[in-house]
């Protein structure tokens, strides 16, 4: 490929990458470079929230859902051993929804969407590292084929997902491994709700079911710790013999015949703040800068909002001009937080309730509920009310809704205020730190 002139370079072209440089002005000359451009068969990215969607649609990309059989998620159906209850979306009647759908299927049509794009070059190929003049990032190098390639540009967006090679160039790398997803498609379920998230907290750990496409849905049985699963025969024997203990009646055939075709996948859960070094020239963007639990399906909502947040700041300057450019990279780190500081506190601190017998037992008693106390937090985890406020305010209801307990129940219920405190605090401090430093 012989050298040319770019305004961007985007490296990954993933969820975050692929729709970043998607969404750019047809004026902006972009190279995106991808070290795999087959189609991926991945378990998690798989549920988008109506705050992922809306900002798909604000970006003008929300036609890279159609045409893959992506599926309508209208709420959640709760299920804790014989109780269940379904929370739904209060904007369904708005046509607000969620979908779920095939990582690989939805990663295909922003990929064709790139390649239709006159200003946008993608390249299949492996990046080596950035090219640096008098400190600044002004480009990369890669390998195409086993020829290396110099390209540069004005600004370079690091969005490699998860596994980023280059964030540690850019970032102070905290990225902690909190649970691992084992992940199947499960098929013919007939489900009550079959147009819902299914989410069982059973057990021990969360188990999570939602629609993918036409008669499959996605199972993702949470394991936790920062060790992965034993795969061997027996440790397979007790793990299914554990999640059947925990599942449905409904569901129990569907998982054993997808246990028996052998598809069993299993991913890391990762959590990382973000925390960029002033590194001019480059930024970074989706996974590459901040993960959460996968729990609450926040991640693809996150990224757009970041996407919108930095776009937003580009949209103001001349690319061309260093100082501007320097100044819209550092707003967006400044400003990004206010977008998804929500959908990260809440992620991480669901978990953990989760794995709190007695706060989980609120948890599920207050959302049963209904009303309020099931739809604020659930516009929430939508992504579509972002008051840190409001969410500060369930939680602690949550532990609080009892109050004649301090008296009735003093043991408790303070150890419940308690654990919630202890939950809460270590993640907002988390989040309260500048995403530049």
């Amino acid at each position: 490929m012989r050298n040319e002139e770019f305004d961007i370079i985007v490296v990954g072209a993933g969820v975050a990458g692929g729709v970043f440089a998607a969404s750019q002005p047809s004026s902006t000359r972009i190279l995106v470079v991808e070290r795999d451009l087959t189609e991926p068969d991945r378990i998690i990215g798989e549920l988008m929230q109506p705050g992922g969607l809306q900002a798909l649609k604000e970006l003008g990309l929300i036609h890279l859902i159609d045409g893959i059989d992506a599926q309508e998620v209208n709420g959640y159906n709760l299920i804790k051993g014989n109780d269940r209850f379904t929370i739904h979306y209060d904007e369904v009647q708005k046509g607000i929804r969620g979908v779920g759908l095939r990582n690989g299927k939805f990663l295909s049509n922003i990929r064709r969407e790139l390649k239709k794009l006159d200003n946008i070059t993608v390249v299949e190929a492996n990046v080596n590292e950035f090219i640096e003049e008098n400190g600044k990032i002004v480009g990369i190098r890669y390998t195409e084929n086993g020829v290396s390639v110099a390209q540069k540009a004005n600004l370079t967006i690091v969005c490699d997902g998860p596994m980023s090679t280059l964030r540690d160039k850019l970032s102070k790398v905290n990225k902690q491994v909190s649970s691992y997803f084992m992940g199947l498609v499960i098929k013919d379920l007939k489900l009550e709700h079959p147009s819902y998230g299914h989410m069982i907290v059973s057990g021990d750990s969360p188990i999570l079911v939602y629609p993918i496409h036409t008669d499959a849905y996605r199972i993702l049985i949470d394991y936790p710790g920062g060790k992965p699963p034993k795969m061997g025969a027996k440790s397979m024997e007790t793990f299914k013999e554990n999640v059947i203990k925990v599942l449905p009646p409904e569901m129990i055939d569907a998982f054993l015949k997808a246990m028996e075709e052998g598809d069993l996948k299993v991913m890391p859960n990762h959590s990382m703040k973000g925390q960029a070094f002033r590194k001019s020239g480059a930024a970074l963007l989706g996974d590459s800068l901040n993960m959460r639990h996968p729990l609450t399906g926040g991640g693809m909502t996150a990224s757009f909002t970041d996407i919108i947040c930095l776009n937003r700041e580009l949209a103001k300057i001349n690319l061309k001009d260093e100082a501007q450019l320097e100044h819209a990279v550092n707003e967006y780190y400044e400003n990004r937080g206010k977008g998804v500081e929500t959908i990260n506190i809440l992620a991480n601190a669901l978990y953990k309730v989760f794995s709190d017998e007695d706060l989980k037992e609120a948890c599920f008693e207050y959302l049963q509920k209904g009303g309020e106390q099931a739809s604020g937090p659930l516009s929430i985890l939508a992504g579509l009310n972002k008051s840190k406020k409001f969410l500060l305010k369930h939680f602690f209801k949550v532990a609080m809704q009892h109050p004649i307990h301090f008296i009735t129940k003093p043991g408790k219920q303070i150890r419940l205020y308690k654990n919630a405190l202890g939950i809460i605090r270590p993640i907002l401090k988390d989040e309260e730190t500048p995403a530049i430093i």
